[in-house]
């Protein structure tokens, strides 16, 4: 009850002061107006530091721009928004995404999904980090929760809504999340932070940052640990990382940077199979270069875990088995460059690159499908898998100016892959400038995904519990021969999205008011998922000859998606900064052409961030997502047994923070306060909890399913120097 008085108390305070300072700034001064300008100014100083407020882009087409003339619609999340908002986990940051769907499936799996149908897969985007791309081989998706770098280190995030694939190649299906951290400072520097709070949740992080001539060093950490918000005694995540960056600048525009990093996460995975506990490690090392016309990078990424599926393999009541616990290795070597070619035409711009990458997996636990039921193999009936994967990709980008009110645009990447073999991946986009600060833009463009590891080549081994009925040396050996015909499929080809769009994006009022709407219309083909087909014996057992349940393409559930993201934000000055949103989304059964109940149609996003002279600084926002389908929950008996669907009514999700800063000599900072997550269910009971995945209960109060998300009020403390 207290807490409760306590967030209530937090909300009303929130928007006393979002009125309060929404009335101040009316009145504000001259000065204020000039600093506002100065703040939100688009001049380069730095080669290597970013802009405030969003007013430049990079990853729409890999080189810096004007916001309004990105080819794509893209979001830019500045350092401002992050400092001020609510958000504990970088998955809450893209909420406030105009069209973006964020679902917690559990404390170390939030899945991400823009412009396509509602899914928990989290492997729609392509999330880059510096550049490097940090989505998983084995599972084609980037654990948010689970990156070397907290929230505090993060200096900008790019967000491309609409394909990606004409520039960042596979996996950039629906769009891409690139992340740039903190830049190492001219002067020493240092940050602390620590929070605490409600579901067993607490964090600590720190990062020191120094320069000694033209060299700059960096050393950064942090602990992370949470239960699940259904039952905050269970470990949902805990998560420790590390990070050093050393740095050699040449210049104002050319230096060479090292970057390495190790995590170790621990938790509980919620996916379409069913309920993991995975333990995952990664360390990375990157080596880049950049400067005007050349970027290159060369990095490894190696992950190491072990998994287990919570998932017993029953049929109509039988215990059949039990899915083992495996362990995995994992490495990546990837090398790419770009290049921005030599100006021999003023009005046309050309960028090349290329990409390289190998990986590596090997498991002493999974089963080979190509070796495990081959009599003739040397390894028949031995478990054990190695699979190498290569990729190879070149793209050129290309803009050409004949007037100052037109942009054309031109991509095209040509990707080849082991797995897949080879896809085209075009863009074509213009972009016109009516006006100083008014942009139109429209332009179509090809993606794909490449199946991941664990979508072509995973076959988990068994185990037999002594109720099983396969009691007998060659029925267990039969079983296992089936499971390769389980999960994994060898044979998939890539998920496709061809897309058209449009959209316009205008600022008011000297650059305080903005204005942007998108519209696009979306043909989803190729989809991936489970397919079960099991036939029965005269026994009413499965038929292990001719049963199988793996990933298929499924032509049959091609999609067409159209939809519209409106979006306002307006400053008033440099104190206060109001945003809003509507999405609107239609995904239609291109067969049947009927519309889709499993995504829901409307999302809507209100709120704003302000700060004072004073220290008082904070945001509060509310997320409304309409009512919806949530289907594919994973059943306690298994993969062989029925998914549920579950209805999830209209909900809302409150964001806030409110926090006092304070400055000390030697430029030190203090800042203390309050965060608050807190979901809300008006029209179903109860109303202070709900899932986001879908989740049940059994008879026996077994919970199964995604997390049931509840109240989670925080406590932090965080000082800077």
């Amino acid at each position: 009850m207290a807490l409760y008085n306590i967030s209530t108390r937090f909300v009303a305070l929130l928007v006393f002061s979002l009125l309060a300072m929404s009335a101040m700034t009316t009145k504000a001064d001259e000065s204020d107006d000039a600093d506002f300008e100065a703040e939100s100014g688009d001049e380069l100083t730095d080669e290597f530091a970013f802009l405030e407020e969003g007013a430049v882009v990079e990853s729409a087409s890999r080189h810096r721009q004007e916001t309004g003339l990105s080819p794509s619609a893209i979001t830019v999340i500045t350092r401002e928004d992050i400092e001020a908002s609510g958000a504990t986990t970088l998955a809450d940051l893209l909420r406030l995404v105009p069209g973006m769907d964020v679902l917690i499936g559990s404390p170390i799996l939030t899945s991400i999904v823009a412009r396509l149908g509602l899914d928990d897969e989290n492997n729609y985007f392509l999330i880059l980090v510096d550049g490097r791309e940090v989505n998983l081989e084995l599972l084609g998706l980037a654990l948010l929760e689970v990156q070397i770098f907290s929230l505090d280190d993060i200096e900008r995030i790019e967000v491309i809504r609409g394909p990606g694939s004409f520039l960042y190649g596979a996996n950039a299906l629906a769009g891409v999340v690139s992340i740039t951290t903190r830049a190492i400072p001219e002067s020493t520097s240092g940050w602390a932070t620590m929070s605490g709070g409600e579901i067993g949740s607490m964090s600590t992080g720190v990062r020191a940052s120094t320069r000694l001539g033209d060299w700059g060093f960096s050393l950064s950490g942090g602990f992370d640990t949470s239960g699940r918000f259904h039952d905050p005694h269970t470990l949902g995540r805990e998560v420790w990382k590390l990070r050093a960056v050393a740095e050699y600048t040449w210049s104002e525009t050319e230096r060479i940077l090292v970057d390495g990093g190790i995590t170790q996460a621990e938790g509980v995975v919620t996916a379409g199979l069913g309920e993991f506990h995975a333990l995952i490690k990664t360390r990375s090392l990157r080596l880049a270069y950049d400067s005007k016309s050349i970027r290159a990078q060369l990095y490894w990424n190696h992950i190491p875990g072990s998994g287990r599926l919570r998932a017993p393999l029953n049929f109509a009541g039988i215990n059949l088995a039990t899915i083992k616990p495996w362990g995995f290795d994992g490495h990546t070597i990837n090398g790419e460059a770009q290049w921005m070619l030599p100006s021999f035409y003023e009005p046309l711009l050309i960028i090349v690159g290329g990409v390289g990458r190998a990986s590596y997996l090997g498991s002493d636990e999974l089963l080979d499908a190509e070796s495990y039921s081959d009599i003739s193999s040397t390894r028949y009936h031995e478990p054990g898998i190695s699979h190498w994967e290569g990729r190879v990709g070149a793209f050129v980008h290309a803009e050409y100016s004949p007037a100052d009110w037109v942009t054309l645009n031109g991509d095209l990447r040509a990707d080849y892959n082991s797995v897949t073999g080879d896809f085209l991946s075009p863009r074509l986009a213009v972009v016109f400038r009516p006006a100083d600060t008014h942009f139109l833009r429209a332009g179509v463009a090809r993606s794909f995904r490449k199946p991941a590891f664990i979508e072509t080549h995973a076959h988990m081994n068994v185990d037999f519990p002594s109720d099983s009925p396969m009691t007998t040396a060659a029925s267990q050996e039969a079983f296992r021969e089936f499971m390769t015909r389980g999960i994994g499929n060898s044979n998939l080809t890539n998920e496709k999205l061809l897309s058209f769009e449009t959209g316009y994006r205008g600022e008011f009022l000297e650059k305080r008011l903005s204005v942007s709407l998108d519209i696009y219309f979306n043909i989803y083909s190729d989809r991936i998922s489970i397919d079960e087909e099991i036939d029965l014996t005269p026994q009413g057992l499965p038929d292990l000859e001719t049963s199988s349940f793996q990933f298929m393409n499924k032509p049959k559930a091609d999609r067409h998606i159209i939809g519209s993201e409106l979006a306002v934000r307006y400053s008033p000055s440099k104190y206060l900064s109001l945003l809003a949103s509507w999405t609107y989304r239609e995904e239609i059964r291109a067969r049947e052409g009927t519309t889709d109940d499993e995504t829901p149609q409307n999302m809507f996003i209100l709120g704003g961030r302000f700060r004072t002279e004073s220290g008082l600084v904070g945001s509060l926002y509310l997320f409304s997502r309409s009512e919806y389908m949530s289907g594919g929950i994973p059943s306690p008996e298994g993969m062989l047994a029925d998914t549920s669907d579950e209805y999830i009514d209209t909900v809302f999700l409150i964001l806030g923070k409110i926090g006092w800063q304070t400055s000390w000599e030697h430029n030190l900072k203090i800042e203390t306060g309050l965060k608050l997550f807190l979901p809300v269910s008006p029209w179903q009971a109860p109303h202070f909890e709900y899932s986001e995945t879908g989740s049940m209960t059994t008879l026996d109060g077994k919970h199964y399913g995604g997390d049931i998300l509840r109240r989670m009020v925080t406590i932090y403390m965080q000082g800077s120097f």
